[in-house]
């Protein structure tokens, strides 16, 4: 069985701080491969959120089926007196 997650986020190095936009997940479940770490959420309505940190690089991916990802890239904003890049998940 295929997984098809409409909305993805490739996330550069840097500092993130990982928020919920609206509600939290009901559940859970961690993974590790030789690869990434996951975390998949599921919601209440049975959607998921999955956040893969990749061991090679620790860079990160978002794979969502609850709705699109957004950043609030300060990181790259030497200008901007907050460090640490927002990432608010659906």
């Amino acid at each position: 069985m295929t997984e098809v997650y409409p909305y993805e986020l490739r996330l550069p190095l840097a500092p993130y701080r990982f928020v919920w936009a609206h509600e939290e997940p009901v559940e859970c479940d961690r993974s590790r491969s030789a690869q990434f770490t996951e975390e998949r959420y599921t919601h209440a309505d049975g959607s998921v959120v999955i956040i893969r940190s990749y061991n090679r690089d620790g860079s990160f991916q978002i794979l969502s089926d609850r709705g699109e990802v957004e950043l609030d890239d300060h990181a790259a904003d030497f200008n901007s007196p907050q460090a640490m890049s927002i990432v608010r998940l659906p």
